[in-house]
C-alpha cells in the first residue's frame, strides 16, 4: 500500500498564530478535495550555480470560496532549495543577530529532507500567502534542471468568527483537539 502525505480529516479543528492579532485562531475543516499534485521544473541551472525563484501564485487559494491548502513540497536530489513563504519571507531563516550561521547552507531544503516521491515539507497556504521557491544551489555536479512537486489537500472551512463560543471556548482550553498549521510570514 503506497504511502502519501497526511492530510486532517473534514471535521477537524486548525489552529495558527496570527501575527497581526497576536493570538491564536482557528479554523474548522469542513471539506476536502485530494491530491492535488503540482510538479514544476525550472530552467536547467549550471553546477555550484543558483536559479531563479519562482513564485507560485497559482496555489492562491480563492477568498471568496473559503479555500485554504495544506501542500506538501518534494524536491528532486542534486540541489538546495530555498522557500518563501509567504513568497516575501524567507522561511527558515535564521535571526538577523545570529551571523555565523551561513544561511546559503542550513536554511533550504534538500532532497534527503523533502523528497520529490514522498514530501513531508507542510506549508499552510491561504488567500494571498503563496510561496515561492529557489533553486539555491545545484550540488550535483553537472548541469541540470530542478525540480519540484507540490502535493497538497484543498480544504473548505468554517472561519474563526464563524465558530460559535462554545467551540472556541473548548477549542482554547484543548477540550476539542485541533492541529497546528503553519501559514508562514514572520515570528
Amino acid at each position: 500500500m503506497p504511502f502519501g502525505p497526511w492530510f486532517p480529516e473534514p471535521g477537524s479543528y486548525i489552529r495558527y498564530f496570527n501575527h497581526e492579532r497576536k493570538e491564536y485562531r482557528y479554523r474548522r475543516l469542513l471539506w476536502r478535495r485530494d491530491p492535488m499534485k503540482y510538479p514544476y521544473r525550472f530552467p536547467s541551472v549550471a553546477a555550484g550555480s543558483s536559479g531563479d525563484a519562482v513564485t507560485f501564485d497559482e496555489l492562491n487559494p480563492s477568498d471568496t470560496k473559503k479555500h485554504i491548502y495544506l501542500a506538501y513540497l518534494g524536491v528532486k536530489p542534486g540541489f538546495l532549495f530555498c522557500l518563501w513563504h509567504p513568497y516575501d519571507i524567507k522561511a527558515m531563516k535564521w535571526d538577523e543577530d545570529i551571523r555565523k550561521i551561513d544561511e546559503d547552507l542550513t536554511a533550504n531544503i534538500s532532497y534527503e529532507e523533502s523528497p520529490y516521491e514522498y514530501p513531508t515539507k507542510a506549508i499552510g497556504i491561504e488567500h494571498d500567502r503563496y510561496p515561492a521557491v529557489e533553486p539555491k544551489k545545484n550540488v550535483s555536479g553537472e548541469t541540470k534542471n530542478p525540480e519540484l512537486i507540490f502535493v497538497a489537500a484543498l480544504y473548505v472551512v468554517k472561519e474563526h468568527g464563524e465558530l460559535s463560543q462554545d467551540e472556541l471556548a473548548r477549542l482554547q482550553s484543548g477540550v476539542l483537539r485541533s492541529y497546528p498549521w503553519d501559514f508562514g510570514g514572520e515570528l
